[in-house]
């Protein structure tokens, strides 16, 4: 895709236009207040960064006080944070972006103290070999429908906030990931064991968000879905599973698939009939038309050009140089100038 297409408007779905392609990965930048209430480092990081992006993602924010993934993230969790909420989105949308709202439950990737003391739970018993992390209880089948019932509420504050839509958080060994991986999810009842009974939980989760955002969006809202297309532990969960969840995903409506990778171009690891070819590339063939997302290492308009997604979502590149889209027009850096525009600090800080 050339430069001037990536920098155009783009239709994700009717009435849902972007002013261009580059979005704003989602990051968890660690500056919200204690209780995850939006603060105004988050509003002025938000403003800074959406104005020359098509859409910003804001990262990680949790959905229970249990599923927090780390200390300073964004809660979504009661309906005291909407007005921070509906700051920051209006932030996002003064600057010039859509203003997307990832919904996260970190499942067995926390610990009590992150949690403030609430359990940590998980599809099984058993602990993650990385991280800072704690012994996780095992979720009964109600408590899973006690979880999607806190996406669905934190969607609905998403609404209520102004938000123009949602992304589940299903990569990076989260919640929804857990569920898909029988490194993770080891049950014996209708939720673990084979791959349609591990669909189950991201499969409720998406048809319930979309039931709230049905009801109470009285403007174009979209839900997208992140997922890490494999694991490479032995016996993780693999790219052929990965890819039927997608197209699972893409029957139910899910309005763009968003791939979490470390490069946007990388080969898979789990299959050996398709390494030579790329990740992004092998999920088109899956999903068709699907608006599809990539992130990892776009750092450059040779990166841009070169990754087949309809969006390009830049991290760490947009964090440094929050103008770097009209660079690429221009030729010229403005790494280190003040930042201008946005909307006035006054009118931001959650009242």
């Amino acid at each position: 895709m050339q430069l001037q297409q990536i920098l155009n408007d783009y239709q994700i779905k009717k009435d849902f236009k972007l002013n261009n392609r580059i979005v704003l990965a989602p990051l968890n930048i660690q500056s919200s207040l204690f209780d995850g209430s939006v603060s105004l480092n988050d509003i002025l990081f938000h403003q800074q960064h959406a104005q020359k992006v098509g859409m910003d993602i804001v990262g990680s924010a949790y959905v229970s006080p249990s599923g927090n993934t780390d200390y300073g993230s964004v809660s979504a969790a009661d309906d005291k944070k909407i007005p921070g909420l509906t700051k920051l989105a209006e932030a996002i949308h003064v600057s010039g972006g859509k203003a997307i709202l990832q919904l996260v439950h970190a499942g067995r990737m926390t610990n009590g103290h992150i949690t403030q003391g609430h359990e940590v739970v998980a599809p099984s018993a058993i602990k993650a070999t990385h991280g800072y992390v704690d012994m996780p209880k095992e979720l009964t089948t109600e408590e899973i429908s006690d979880i999607i019932d806190e996406f669905a509420a934190a969607t609905r504050r998403a609404i209520q906030a102004g938000f123009d839509g949602i992304e589940l958080h299903g990569a990076n060994t989260f919640l929804l990931q857990q569920f898909m991986s029988p490194l993770s999810n080891q049950r014996q009842d209708s939720f673990g064991g084979s791959l349609a009974k591990r669909m189950k939980f991201p499969i409720f989760l998406v048809n319930q968000v979309k039931a709230v955002a049905k009801q109470l969006a009285d403007k174009p809202f979209i839900i997208g879905y992140r997922l890490s297309p494999e694991e490479i532990e032995a016996g993780g969960l693999t790219l052929k599973d990965n890819l039927m969840l997608a197209m699972v995903l893409k029957e139910i409506g899910i309005d763009y698939l968003s791939l979490s990778l470390r490069q946007y171009n990388q080969l898979p690891l789990t299959s050996d009939k398709l390494q030579s070819f790329a990740i992004p590339d092998i999920f088109r063939k899956a999903v068709g038309d699907l608006p599809l997302m990539v992130a990892g290492a776009l750092s450059s308009q040779q990166n841009l050009e070169d990754a087949h997604a309809d969006m390009l979502a830049v991290g760490s590149k947009l964090f440094m140089d929050p103008m770097w889209p009209e660079e690429l027009v221009t030729g010229q850096s403005r790494l280190g100038a003040p930042i201008t525009g946005g909307v006035p600090y006054s009118n931001v800080w959650p009242k």
